[in-house]
């Protein structure tokens, strides 16, 4: 059995296993895939482990791997003949621990409105969103996705507006409710 603490894999992945999950399911909504995404980040750690030793942050070379291999796989899966069905119910099987039932139902119901307006979201704006709900700041971002600072900030605000209509659209208002918005 090889000796833990001066094995790579070991050393820099596995204290960010967590973290990897948690991103990885933000990202694809689902544990089978998420879980298949940290496999794939763990994979290649494991097959370039000069790359991992000489990352001046592991865990942000891991999240650019798992990154790339999430928006590898949307844009298979958009090619593919055969389009993945979204899972529709994720939020269904979700458990409130609020007493008061009607405070539970709409609490539900706005969840089950984020969720359907963060999957209508384009891959590229839900992992740069995920990246930010994990506490990730620009320059965090920057050095996971290798975006510019400048473009990351247009990105950013772009998929926050993105995912402002999307929740307007599915929260029943009349478009245009606000003076002067025309989209």
């Amino acid at each position: 059995m090889p000796d833990t603490g001066t094995n790579p894999f070991h050393r820099l992945v596995v204290p960010h296993l967590a973290t990897l999950f948690r991103v990885a399911w933000r990202l694809t909504r689902n544990t089978p895939d998420a879980q298949d995404l940290v496999q794939d980040t763990c994979i290649t750690a494991w097959e370039h482990p000069a790359d991992l030793e000489g990352a001046t942050q592991p865990l942000h070379w891991l999240l650019r791997v798992l990154n790339n291999r999430f928006i590898d796989g949307a844009r298979r899966r958009r090619r593919s003949p055969l389009a993945a069905v979204a899972g529709t119910d994720a939020v269904a099987h979700m458990v409130s621990a609020e007493p008061n039932p009607e405070e539970s139902l709409q609490q539900a119901e706005g969840e089950q409105r984020l969720e359907r307006a963060f999957l209508q979201l384009e891959q590229a704006q839900r992992a740069l969103l995920t990246l930010r709900a994990e506490g990730h700041d620009l320059a965090e971002i920057e050095a996971i996705t290798g975006i510019g600072r400048e473009a990351l900030r247009a990105r950013l605000h772009r998929a926050r507006r993105s995912l402002a209509a999307h929740l307007h659209e599915h929260t029943g208002a009349a478009p245009g409710a606000r003076a002067g918005s025309r989209s």
